[in-house]
């Protein structure tokens, strides 16, 4: 619907009637230009046309022609996204705005809309005017209520489009000062000015309708009339204040003189209020050193940890210098020195913002600090220092690192990671944790940064690694924690083939849980894809011999394998024993020397796959064994391990291996191994 009052709304302006256009003949008459008409070359009056205030542009001029403004009508229909057809037999051009049909027959004042016929206004009809059809205005206007008026001077038709102020809404929000949103059906021009006795910001809203549908604002009188007591506001007031022309004002009472801004919108205006910047100082907070920024009323503020040289920057949106001093003699163990200035927008923020930037220079320790912020009324606290976010824990000691944030309570998250720019983004309201905003330095092999921010209700945990990982979330979709684990997805595992063997399978079915009756080669062929799934998330190429539940010979499944030229080959199975009193965790080698294709020493893939799964499922150990019998992994021109992972005949471990967590804990395991045999004994030998 705006798209087609724009177009109308256009139409209008550049068609629009100059009823008047003579009553002033003291005025400076306009250009003359030559046009052929009904076969007989004429002058008439060039015409402007403002639209919206837009000036009006074509290669034909609008122009006056026996009194009314006619304007070129393909102009106008391309102009405003509208289509133009011509019917040359019977000499009609019809134009489709939005979900409006004219249809206009040349020389005849009477026009079409949407099938029903009407007089075009003066009887004039549409022309065609040196080979180009021009239609009057004036009926398109009064179709969409446009308003038109008239600047005698200099001969300019004015078409504004009248829009409805539809609602509007006072946005309060903890320590930071209202917002006062007006919603329009379209772009709105504005004009304000500030009152005292008592302290008021006007505004009006020329060709704007007041139609607010929700009643809650609205009193007796069907005029706005909105109680905020928020500092800086009072009240916000809106009415009709006058007809033709239409103009709507609102009335924003306060409590005292304070800068404001106001922005245009699409379908709106937004008002905002200035906040000064009144000191800084250095004081002891809660036991910390903290640098703390006083403000009339806290803004919005974006921080950027910058280097060579390390500073931090804080930018205070919406916000004015209240002193003539810039720099501050405030020196800390991590801070040299405090400067200011009255920001001059760059490309990351428009040129009417207004912004104090304070930057803190950090002094070159052998460590860069962390930091952090606090919000206390108007005071912004910056606290620099090596103290870490007390919430969150890092462990990066083992293949898998681990990180964990504290909530208050069971709390559902989001978790989104970017292979692209490596980076993690962690979301969770914000009263559901207990976390400062600010930046926690790690610069290890791993992690970068941790970025701590507040957006709205929610606060993010932004992650900036220094490399791709893999990831798996070990908490539950709502928990008092979130548990992450992670790993380097490293890329010199992109050229490594694993082949996976699922053991047993199809008329084979291995050994068979005594009490729960679930058959091995199922158990089997289940870890084996999850275990595939994980070597590909960590960059190595997989080969799964069998991902069915199909019946492969042992001597097949070391042929496919050695046909794929892989780089190890694991063969997973689970036990069984007569004695059930045996569980624990087995691996079987063969011995490069026992076998007629193997080169390499096979006892350190065994060997790391084991320890890596025992201590993943914190299991019995019952060795790692020769059996160079086993054709897998005798007949295997890779390295090769068959890893036994648990007795089904034990019935504590039946228990815990048909678990979900227990076969995760294994799969791990046996990732950890296969990463651990690689950065062991191939790239530390290389």
């Amino acid at each position: 619907m705006r798209k087609i009052v724009a177009i109308i709304l256009t139409i209008v302006l550049l068609l629009s009637m100059v009823q008047g256009v003579f009553a002033d003949n003291e005025t400076k008459e306009p250009e003359k230009i030559e046009v052929r008409v009904d076969g007989k070359t004429i002058m008439v009056k060039k015409i402007n046309v403002l639209i919206n205030g837009e000036q009006m542009k074509s290669d034909v001029p609008a122009m006056l022609y026996d009194s009314r403004t006619l304007v070129p009508v393909r102009f106008v229909t391309e102009y405003l996204g509208g289509e133009v057809g011509w019917d040359a037999e019977n000499y009609q051009v019809s134009l489709d705005i939005g979900d409006k049909n004219i249809l206009l027959t040349i020389d005849s004042s009477k026009v079409i809309i949407d099938g029903e016929e009407k007089k075009l206004p003066y009887d004039v009809p549409a022309k065609i005017i040196n080979d180009r059809t021009m239609v009057p205005i004036r009926f398109v206007a009064e179709e969409l209520g446009c308003e038109v008026s008239w600047d005698p001077e200099t001969w300019t038709a004015i078409v504004g489009m009248k829009e409805e102020v539809t609602d509007i809404i006072v946005e309060k929000k903890e320590s930071v000062l209202p917002k006062v949103t007006i919603k329009t059906t379209g772009k709105v021009e504005y004009d304000e000015i500030l009152l005292e006795e008592p302290y008021r910001l006007v505004i009006d809203i020329p060709y704007t309708k007041l139609n607010i549908s929700n009643e809650e604002l609205l009193d007796s009188k069907g005029t706005v009339n909105i109680k905020v007591d928020e500092y800086p506001i009072k009240n916000v007031r809106a009415s009709q204040f006058s007809y033709e022309p239409d103009i709507t004002r609102i009335v924003i009472d306060l409590e005292q003189f304070i800068g404001y801004k106001i922005e245009t919108e699409d379908n709106g205006l937004q008002l905002s209020f200035v906040n000064k910047v009144k000191d800084i100082e250095l004081e002891e907070v809660e036991d910390r050193e903290g640098i703390v920024i006083y403000n009339t009323n806290l803004p919005e503020y974006n921080i950027m940890r910058l280097s060579n040289p390390d500073r931090i920057v804080v930018d205070l949106m919406t916000s004015l210098l209240d002193s003539e001093k810039l720099k501050y003699d405030i020196e800390t163990d991590y801070v040299k020195g405090i400067r200011t200035s009255q920001f001059e927008s760059d490309n990351l923020y428009n040129s009417e913002d207004k912004i104090v930037r304070v930057v803190l220079d950090v002094k070159e320790n052998e460590e860069r600090p962390n930091f952090m912020t606090a919000i206390e009324e108007n005071k912004l606290i910056l606290y620099v220092d090596d103290k870490d976010f007390e919430p969150i824990n890092y462990e990066n000691d083992d293949i898998y690192k681990r990180l964990t944030i504290k909530l208050n309570k069971p709390t559902t998250y989001n978790v989104n990671y970017s292979e692209e720019s490596k980076v993690m983004e962690i979301k969770m309201l914000k009263d559901n944790i207990d976390i400062m905003t600010g930046m926690q330095l790690i610069n290890d092999e791993y992690i970068n940064y941790i970025l701590v921010e507040e957006q709205g209700d929610y606060k993010t945990i932004t992650i900036k690694y220094n490399q791709n990982i893999t990831y798996k979330i070990d908490s539950k979709a709502e928990d008092e924690e979130i548990a992450l684990k992670f790993m380097g997805k490293d890329e010199r595992f992109k050229d490594k083939l694993i082949i996976i063997d699922a053991g047993h399978g199809g008329k084979d079915p291995g050994a068979t849980a005594p009490t729960f009756k679930v058959l091995e080669k199922e158990l089997n062929l289940r870890v084996a894809k999850e275990l595939n799934e994980r070597l590909k998330a960590a960059g190595f190429k997989t080969l799964m011999i069998r991902e069915t539940d199909k019946y492969i010979g042992l001597y097949e499944r070391a042929d496919i394998a050695n046909e794929s030229n892989g780089d190890l080959f694991i063969s997973i199975h689970f036990n069984a024993h007569p004695n059930q009193d045996i569980k624990g965790i087995q691996t079987f080698y063969c011995p490069s020397y026992e076998s007629t294709v193997k080169s390499e020493d096979n006892f350190p893939v065994a060997n790391a796959i084991h320890q890596e799964v025992l201590k993943a499922l914190n299991a019995n150990d019952m060795g790692i064994r020769r059996r160079p019998e086993l054709v897998v992994v005798r007949e295997t021109k890779m390295v090769a391990a068959l890893v036994e992972l648990g007795f089904l005949t034990n019935p504590e471990e039946e228990k815990k291996i048909l678990t979900e967590e227990y076969q995760e804990k294994a799969v791990e395991g046996m990732l950890n191994g296969i990463i651990r045999y690689f950065e062991e004994e191939v790239f530390n030998h290389n």
